[in-house]
């Protein structure tokens, strides 16, 4: 009987809460990327950036009249599907992009954000067309479960990727020689152009779309649903331009247009 009850306790404790039941506690866990501005990063203990104001919005309509607490978890690459799984989070908004792969272990929303890759150099190094940049180093984060960079730099037949932990790591290695570039998604690397002016981004916009979603445990549909027309509501009233015009216009100081990222035309669809 004992070990019954304990398997019982282990099993509650990995069922994800649902939206009924965050209501009820007054509290959601949100899994949030450090170091990604201007989507995510922390500034004296305190997580501000789009994803943040998207996370905000989305809490303060889940609690309605009734006021809730959200608390912002800082999760890496590899730990934002175990954290939905093992429910450490109620969900994932941290630069999540949505694959088939992922699908099958969690559910995603509505895309909210559409990403290309990108390519960050020295601008020393003059990088002028793309055959030069496949045979140089290009450091890439390491993920356990593989990364959608990586597939696509092995798809482009990149022959010398290095692999860092995460992005300051990456950016170092390029700024102390042991890397030649820096790819990720180009809302990432387009950043490190505008903090430094000795980097460029001579490809912004490789491979096709893909898209940034909620990520919640799988099945928890009432939460999902909450969030799906959540998001369609947040775009009608304007959330989603505001947002961009708050925190990646002044961020990317015109170098990063809107277009290729805001998915309000799909939105006014639904």
């Amino acid at each position: 009987m004992r070990s019954l009850f304990i398997l019982a306790l282990f099993c509650a404790s990995i069922f994800a809460n649902t939206l009924d039941e965050i209501r009820q506690a007054g509290v959601i866990r949100v899994g949030v990327r450090e170091g990604r501005p201007p989507l995510s990063e922390s500034n004296n203990g305190k997580f501000e950036g789009f994803e943040i104001e998207l996370a905000s919005s989305i809490a303060k309509d889940i609690f309605g009249d009734k006021k809730g607490e959200v608390q912002f978890v800082a999760v890496t690459a590899g730990e934002r599907i175990p954290f939905l799984k093992n429910n450490k989070v109620d969900m994932v908004i941290g630069t999540f992009m949505i694959t088939q792969e992922r699908k099958k272990q969690v559910d995603f929303s509505l895309p909210y954000l559409s990403v290309n890759f990108g390519i960050v150099t020295r601008k020393e190094d003059q990088v002028k067309d793309f055959a030069q940049v496949r045979d140089m180093r290009i450091s890439i984060e390491k993920n356990p479960n593989g990364s959608m960079t990586e597939r696509y730099l092995r798809k482009e037949k990149f022959s010398n990727l290095v692999y860092c932990k995460n992005t300051s790591e990456c950016y170092a290695m390029m700024k102390d020689g042991r890397a030649d570039g820096y790819a990720n998604d180009n809302i990432i690397v387009l950043a490190y152009a505008v903090v430094d002016d000795t980097l460029e981004v001579p490809f912004k916009n490789l491979g096709a779309a893909e898209f940034l979603g909620v990520g919640v445990q799988k099945g928890n549909q009432s939460l999902l649903d909450f969030i799906n027309a959540d998001l369609i509501k947040l775009s009608k009233e304007g959330f989603f331009k505001k947002a961009y015009e708050d925190t990646f216009e002044p961020f990317y100081r015109g170098t990063a247009d809107k277009k290729y990222f805001l998915l309000d035309g799909i939105y006014n669809m639904l």
